[in-house]
This record gives structure tokens, C-alpha cells and sequence, in this order.
């Protein structure tokens, strides 16, 4: 045969054996874990050299896990023995972290930040919180161009539980009901981890629908936010669970008099993926995108996704909240942020522009809520202060660096 004949004889995979081994190391390097494992069952020469070329495998680990390191530390295969045993041991979870979740719990929400443990080797989630020490705040200020109107200081602090919410490793293993069980908390709850299964895109959903995350926000997968059984059996196979969506089911146990075990009060959480592309500072275009927290006086500091559809439309939606005005609910809206009102000429903040607004008031459970007429004041591309006309108080929102608190820093 010719050489011609040969060469068009030969399979794509031959003509990949053919290469030099350095140049095969190069090609793969640039595939994902689960295109690598499956060229490596191509045949017997390329599985040993992938098994072998643990460098091949750094650059997967690289990519998934070093945007939740400190920015002092390196990645190493550490406490595993290489990073093969690194990436297969996680590879069941490698689509957990790093990533932002927020949850539905009632009326308040949550946020929750999922990163690497690099001292642990287990994935990790922590749940976060706003701290506003207000004893340390200074008193209220009369605003110079109105001295009806009052400022409040706002520094708030950013916080972790304890403990991590959710740990997965090489020895996780579902249980009943194809339920993780979890670290049990400080206070005694117990935890279990489960799938939730995405609305099918053919599927009609109607705005009445009880829905996670609700329309509100943007999301590539959305789930029923409702259910008579508590969940059980929502997933039967882990291949219909959706990596964006999960659960997680809490309750308190202990003996009664008669050493019987006591259940109460079971509740689930349902936790969706913040999109990155909402959070991450990439386009000029929409400046004030991002997750920020904002200061809500008595309920405390909450979290804010600063949502701009638009180049100039900017949507306040809550991620936590609070009794009057819940998660997943409007805080404020700027309907163009094109449109200069004034131009602050004030020493507090000279240059900001100002531009109208409408801010969201509700009753307690969220009864009897309205928007009236705000402004909010663009003091820069990390600051913004929300001016409530009818209150006569302006609030201080500031921006969360997302990127800074995955990598375990203070996130402000």
C-alpha cells in the first residue's frame, strides 16, 4: 500500500497515536475532565499516558479549582497524591464550585458561597451573612442640602458559618432516597443534600406557578418551589438532576422520655446557581451589575442583586430580605439611568449624578406593598445611595467583590 492509502485508512485516533507524546500532552490539555477519561478509553497507549501525565491533569484542576484559592497559595494535588486522585476524587461534584447559590427560605432568603478546601481537599459551602455592628456606627448626619434628611454610616462585614453548610469528598456517598447527609450544625440540626430535577424546557410555565429562582431572575434552570411530599422522590435518577438546582432538607432530632427518636420541625430549602455573567464585572456597558449588600436599618444589612437588562435599566432585587419586603422581591428600580436629574454639587458626594427612581415599601409579610418616587445617587461604580424621599433618610448600598469572598477574603 501506499503511503497515501495508509493515511487514509487510518482512524482519527491512529493518527492521534502517531503524534509526538509531547504534542499529545499539549492537545489534551485543553480538554475538560470527562472528554479526557473518555479518550483515555480509546485504547491501551493513550490511557497509560494519560494516566501518567499528571500535568494533563493539573490543567483541569487548575481551571475548576483555583478561582476559590487565597491569592497566596498554589495549587497543589495536596492532601491527595496526584492530581488525577485530586480531579477523580471530586469529579462526581466538580460542577459544585466555585459558585454563588441563593436560597428560598421563607420571607428572609439566603446566600451561600461554594468554594474548594484546599487544607481538606472536600468542596465546600458556606452559608454567608451581612454583620452591621451598630453600636460602632457613627449617629445619624444631617444631609448639607437638606438638613431634614438624615445619612446613615454603613460598613457592614461579611461572615461565614461556622461550620460549612454542605462537604463533599472522596468517601460521599448518597444515602436514602439518594439524600447526602451533612456536617451536623452547631445547634444540633441535621442536614441532608438533595438533587432537584429542572422544569423541562417544553414545559408552560405560568407566572402563577410557585417556581425556584422565580422569574424574576435570570436562570438557566428553574424548578416547582412546591411540593406535598417534602420532596421525597423528586429525583429518582441523578442523571435528570439539574447542576444548577439543589436541595437541602433540615430538622431537628432528639429521645423523648421513652428513649423514642423525636423529628421536628423538617423543613426544605430549595438553592439555585447565581448565574456568573450576573455578578461578574466584565462589560463596561452595564457597570452596576453585581451582587452588592444594602443597608435596611432595623432588618439590618441585605444582600442586593443590582440586575441591568439593559444598558439603562437597573433592577434592585433582593436576594436575602426581610419580614416586610422578602427575597426574590424588588427593592428599588431605576427605569433609565441615562436620564441626569442633577449633578451633586453637595460635599458628601460632588460629581454624583443623580438619577429618579422607585422604591418598594411593604407591610409586615408583605401585605399592602407599593413603590413611591426615589433617587439614587451614583456616587461610583462600587457605591450608590438610595434617597427615600418619603422617609427623609438616605441608605448607603455598597458592592460585594464575589471573586474575593470565593477566594475566603472579606468580599469588601
Amino acid at each position: 500500500m501506499t503511503d497515501s492509502a495508509i493515511e487514509s485508512s487510518e482512524t482519527p485516533v491512529s493518527q492521534l497515536v502517531r503524534l509526538p507524546t509531547e504534542m499529545k500532552i499539549k492537545i489534551f490539555s485543553f480538554l475538560d475532565g470527562e472528554s479526557l477519561i473518555a479518550t483515555s478509553a480509546t485504547g491501551r497507549h493513550l490511557r497509560t499516558l494519560i494516566h501518567d501525565s499528571d500535568e494533563i491533569w493539573k490543567s483541569i484542576c487548575v481551571l475548576i479549582l483555583v478561582p476559590s484559592l487565597p491569592p497566596d497559595v498554589s495549587l497543589s494535588p495536596a492532601p491527595y497524591k496526584t492530581y488525577r486522585n485530586l480531579y477523580l476524587s471530586l469529579r462526581p461534584f466538580a460542577w459544585f464550585t466555585p459558585a454563588i447559590w441563593h436560597g428560598n427560605r421563607d420571607l428572609l432568603g439566603s446566600l451561600y458561597v461554594s468554594r474548594y478546601n484546599h487544607v481538606t481537599g472536600h468542596l465546600e459551602a458556606h452559608e454567608v451573612f451581612c454583620v452591621h455592628d451598630r453600636t460602632t456606627m457613627l449617629p445619624y448626619r444631617e444631609w448639607s442640602l437638606s438638613p431634614a434628611v438624615f445619612v446613615q454610616d454603613f460598613r457592614p462585614r461579611i461572615d461565614r458559618s461556622l461550620t460549612p453548610v454542605i462537604k463533599f469528598g472522596p468517601r460521599t456517598e448518597y444515602g436514602k432516597n439518594n439524600e447526602i447527609p451533612q456536617p451536623r450544625s452547631p445547634r444540633g440540626m441535621t442536614t441532608t443534600f438533595f438533587h432537584a430535577a429542572p422544569i423541562l424546557p417544553e414545559r408552560i410555565v405560568y407566572p402563577q406557578m410557585s417556581l425556584w429562582p422565580p422569574l424574576l431572575i435570570p436562570a438557566d434552570d428553574r424548578t416547582r418551589n412546591e411540593s406535598p411530599t417534602g420532596f421525597r422522590g423528586h429525583v429518582l435518577h441523578r442523571k435528570d438532576a439539574s447542576t444548577n438546582l439543589f436541595r437541602l432538607r433540615r430538622w431537628i432530632s432528639f429521645m423523648n422520655a421513652d428513649s423514642q427518636g423525636v423529628i421536628m420541625g423538617e423543613r426544605v430549602e430549595t438553592i439555585a446557581r447565581l448565574r456568573p455573567e450576573l455578578w461578574t464585572r466584565r462589560d463596561p456597558q452595564f457597570p452596576y451589575r453585581g451582587v452588592w449588600i444594602g443597608d435596611y436599618e432595623s432588618h439590618g444589612g441585605e444582600f442586593v442583586l443590582f440586575h441591568q437588562p439593559t444598558k439603562n435599566r437597573l433592577e434592585a432585587i433582593k436576594l436575602t430580605g426581610d419580614p416586610n419586603v422578602p427575597r426574590a422581591e424588588y427593592s428599588f428600580v431605576v427605569d433609565d439611568l441615562s436620564h441626569t436629574e442633577r449633578v451633586c454639587s453637595e460635599p458628601e458626594w460632588p460629581g454624583a449624578r443623580v438619577v429618579a427612581a422607585q422604591g418598594h415599601t411593604a407591610a409586615l409579610n408583605f401585605t399592602n406593598n407599593a413603590f413611591s418616587p426615589t433617587q439614587l445617587i451614583l456616587i461610583s461604580a462600587d457605591l450608590v445611595a438610595h434617597y427615600w424621599i418619603n422617609l427623609s433618610r438616605i441608605k448607603i448600598f455598597r458592592r460585594v467583590d464575589i471573586d474575593d469572598l470565593m477566594r475566603g477574603g472579606p468580599g469588601l
